[in-house]
């Protein structure tokens, strides 16, 4: 309702009609669970808002804009926070993400950020424009290899503008990744990106064009340089995306040594083939160490008898 009437007050102040003129176009929803069933929870509370609901279903769409939440699921085993799941959409992204992906952290790609692009390109079927600001863990990450492919082999072109900044990264390599800061600034611990694909049935010389923000940049240098940018159309003209080619493995950037494959493995289930470990384990991992970890032994007496 706040939405509605920014919408519809800008447009008057705009307009300056004597008549005020409301907005009818939004819906309160879950994205996601739109897609899900023919009736929401709030179908008999809010009528006039389950037929705009319908209606937008039926509707034809061809630009989807958005900053979509980044969460891969709970911190602790204790936080109850687990994502909601959307059986129809998980379903498509194990098909078409999951099942032929060989990263090892498959259950980042139920993240929301992973199910907007795959909802998006859904909805908008085959002509179109979908723009998100988004976690770029999914650019170069193993985990994300079948999505990248899915990805280029669904839109005629796709745009991205790695902002960096990922904290955790900078932290690992001692600052050696020149991340720099996030755009977020401490709202932020992943990296950024900008990212444009475009849907267009009848190109078939799919293409992606990548620029990088640049090393070790302050925040507001990066707003700054966004700033400066005003457009995609700005930067194709200063010719500053670069033409990516995906290797094999489906990695778009920071495409590694092809004489890695060459080297002895530590270890490898398929067991005809040679390794220096015949064991390998995550070893005891109990997801419970709020339980039977405590400073004082009488609370964590307390704590084990409890469990």
């Amino acid at each position: 309702y706040i939405a509605g009437i920014n919408i519809e007050s800008v447009c008057q102040d705009l307009i300056r009609e004597n008549q005020y003129q409301p907005f009818s176009g939004l819906v309160l929803t879950d994205t996601f669970h739109l897609y899900e069933q023919e009736r929401d929870m709030i179908n008999d509370l809010l009528p006039d808002n389950s037929n705009k609901r319908t209606a937008q279903k039926k509707r034809e769409i061809k630009v989807i804009v958005g900053n979509p939440p980044y969460s891969a699921g709970q911190k602790s085993a204790n936080d109850d926070a687990k994502n909601v799941s959307y059986p129809n959409l998980d379903r498509r992204i194990e098909t078409d993400y999951v099942n032929t992906s060989s990263g090892t952290l498959k259950r980042k790609l139920y993240d929301n950020y992973i199910r907007s692009f795959m909802w998006a390109n859904e909805r908008l079927k085959d002509d179109g424009v979908i723009g998100f600001v988004t976690n770029s863990g999914w650019i170069d990450k193993g985990f994300a290899n079948v999505m990248r492919q899915n990805l280029h082999n669904h839109n005629s072109k796709i745009y991205i503008i790695n902002l960096r900044g990922d904290i955790r990264k900078n932290i690992l390599t001692k600052g050696l990744a020149e991340e720099g800061e996030n755009i977020f600034g401490q709202n932020s611990m992943t990296g950024i990106a900008i990212t444009f694909m475009i849907k267009n049935k009848k190109t078939n010389n799919n293409k992606i064009l990548y620029f990088d923000i640049g090393n070790n940049l302050k925040k507001e240098k990066k707003l700054l340089k966004i700033k400066d940018f005003k457009s995609i159309k700005s930067l194709i003209e200063k010719k500053k995306f670069k033409i990516i080619i995906p290797d094999e493995n489906n990695d778009w950037i920071n495409q590694g040594n092809k004489k890695f494959k060459e080297f002895f493995k530590l270890d490898e289930k398929n067991k005809n083939i040679s390794k220096v470990f015949n064991l390998n384990s995550p070893g005891i991992s109990t997801n419970r160490d709020a339980w039977v970890y405590n400073f004082s032994k009488e609370n964590l007496k307390i704590n084990v008898k409890r469990l």
